[in-house]
C-alpha cells in the first residue's frame, strides 16, 4: 500500500527536473498548478497549445477583434523565443489581451522591448554553492512584514526585476530579500504579468505547507473574465541552442557558465575542480576495471512522487494534513465521476452515490463515517490514516 510504503521508506528521491508540464506528477511538473488553474476557471473551457506562438497567433488573432480580451498563461523554467514567436507575443499584447510568463530565463530581447530587467546571478551562484534552506515569497510589496511568507525548503527565490517604468507598471509580489518578482506592465492596450519565480507553480511547492494559497493569490490578479483561455505546454524547458538559429546572439546571462565567469572567486573553484578532477581520472583510468553498466528496472514515477510527497508530510507527521488532502482528491473524483456535488454530505448524498457508482450502502456508511471523524480536528493517528487510505481503495475497487 501506498502509505504502508512511504513510513518503511523515506530516502528514495525522485527526479528533479522542471517540466511545469501539465501531466508532470514529479515535484517539479505542473499537475497541481494545472488543477488549480482549471478550478479557478471552472466554467470555462481551457486550450492547450503546443506550437510555437507565432504560428498561433495566425489562427487566434480573428477571435481577438470584438472588444473582449484573451489570456495566454505560460510557465517555463527558460523562455527563449524566435524573433517571429517575440514579435507575435508582443502584437498579441498590444491589441488588448492578457499574457502570463512565470520563467527562470525570461528572453533578453523581450524583457528589453517591454522595459524590464531580470537579475539572476544571485539565485544561479546559491544553486551552484548548494545553498538549500527554508526559502520564501511573498505576495506584498514593501516593508509590511505582517504579510504573509509562502516558505519550503530549496534552493531560495532570489531572481528578481527592475528597471521597469513605474508609471505603466505594478509591483505585485517580492522574493525573500523584498525585491520585486512578480509585476503587472501595462502594454499597449493588454497587460504583461511577468513572474521570475517558476518553482512556486511546481507541485512540492504548491503541497507544502498552506502555499497552495500563493498560486490563488497570484491568480486573483488575473482579470477576470478572459474570453480565450489558453495554457502553453510548447516553451517548456525550450532548449537555449534554439536561439542561435536566429540573428540574435545568446545572452550569457542565460548560463550558470557565465555567472562563474563574472565573479573571480567562483571562476578559480570552478576550474581549480575540473582541473583536479581531470587529474584523478587520467591518475585512476589505467588502474580500475571499465564500470560496468546497472540496467535499471522501468519505474512508475508517478507512485515515485506519490510517495516522496507523502514522505514530505509524515517526516513532519502532520496526519491530518495527509487526511484532508486524501479527502479532496477522494471527492473531487465523485465529482467528476458520477456529477454528484459534494457540497453537503448528508443521507441523500450518500444513497445517491450507492446507487451510481454501485458500492454497497453499507461499505459507504463506514467511510463517511470515517471521514467525519477525521474532520472533527482530533488529531489523525497512524492506524487512523491508512484505515481511512484502505476504505477509500476499497471503495475504488467496488465501484461499477
Amino acid at each position: 500500500m501506498f502509505l504502508a510504503g512511504c513510513l518503511q521508506n523515506r530516502h528514495r528521491l525522485p527526479p528533479l527536473t522542471e517540466s511545469y508540464r501539465r501531466t508532470d506528477l514529479q515535484p517539479f511538473g505542473g499537475y497541481i498548478a494545472y488543477k488549480a488553474f482549471q478550478d479557478h476557471y471552472d466554467d470555462r473551457y481551457i486550450e492547450t497549445v503546443t506550437s510555437p506562438f507565432d504560428e498561433e497567433w495566425m489562427r487566434i488573432r480573428d477571435y481577438t477583434d470584438d472588444g473582449r480580451y484573451s489570456l495566454y498563461f505560460l510557465i517555463s523554467k527558460n523562455l527563449v523565443l524566435l524573433p517571429a514567436e517575440e514579435k507575435a507575443l508582443l502584437d498579441y499584447v498590444k491589441e488588448g489581451n492578457d499574457l502570463f510568463i512565470s520563467a527562470d530565463y525570461v528572453d533578453s530581447r523581450l524583457l528589453q522591448d517591454i522595459g524590464c530587467t531580470n537579475g539572476r546571478a544571485a539565485e544561479i551562484a546559491e544553486e551552484l554553492q548548494g545553498h538549500m534552506r527554508d526559502t520564501r515569497v511573498s505576495m506584498f510589496f514593501g516593508n509590511d512584514f505582517r504579510a504573509p511568507r509562502y516558505s519550503y525548503y530549496y534552493f531560495p527565490f532570489l531572481n528578481s526585476l527592475s528597471d521597469f517604468d513605474t508609471a505603466f507598471s505594478r509591483v505585485l509580489g517580492v522574493n525573500e530579500n523584498n525585491e520585486p518578482n512578480y509585476v503587472i506592465l501595462f502594454f499597449g492596450k493588454g497587460r504583461i504579468y511577468l513572474h521570475v519565480a517558476p518553482r512556486a507553480f511546481s507541485n512540492y511547492f504548491l503541497l507544502s505547507r498552506q502555499n497552495y494559497r500563493y498560486l490563488d493569490n497570484v491568480i486573483s490578479y488575473l482579470r477576470s473574465d478572459p474570453k480565450n483561455i489558453y495554457w502553453d505546454e510548447f516553451y517548456k524547458n525550450a532548449n537555449p541552442g534554439r536561439r542561435r538559429t536566429g540573428d540574435q546572439p545568446v545572452d550569457d546571462n542565460f548560463s550558470s557558465l557565465g555567472v562563474i565567469n563574472r565573479h573571480a572567486s567562483l571562476s578559480w573553484a570552478f576550474w581549480l575542480g575540473v582541473a583536479g578532477l581531470l587529474l584523478y581520472v587520467l591518475s585512476n583510468s589505467k588502474r580500475k576495471q571499465r564500470a560496468i553498466p546497472e540496467i535499471r528496472p522501468n519505474v512508475n514515477t508517478s507512485v515515485t512522487f506519490a510517495e516522496t510527497v507523502g514522505r514530505l508530510y509524515l517526516q513532519k507527521k502532520n496526519n491530518n494534513h495527509i487526511a484532508e488532502k486524501m479527502i479532496t482528491y477522494f471527492y473531487e473524483s465523485v465529482r467528476n465521476r458520477y456529477m454528484i456535488s459534494t457540497a453537503q454530505i448528508d443521507d441523500r448524498f450518500i444513497q445517491s452515490l450507492a446507487g451510481k457508482s454501485g458500492v454497497p450502502r453499507q461499505q459507504l456508511d463506514s467511510l463517511f463515517a470515517l471521514i467525519r471523524s477525521v474532520q472533527a480536528g482530533d488529531p489523525t493517528s497512524d492506524e487512523t490514516l491508512l484505515a481511512l487510505n484502505r476504505e477509500i481503495e476499497q471503495f475504488y475497487k467496488m465501484q461499477s
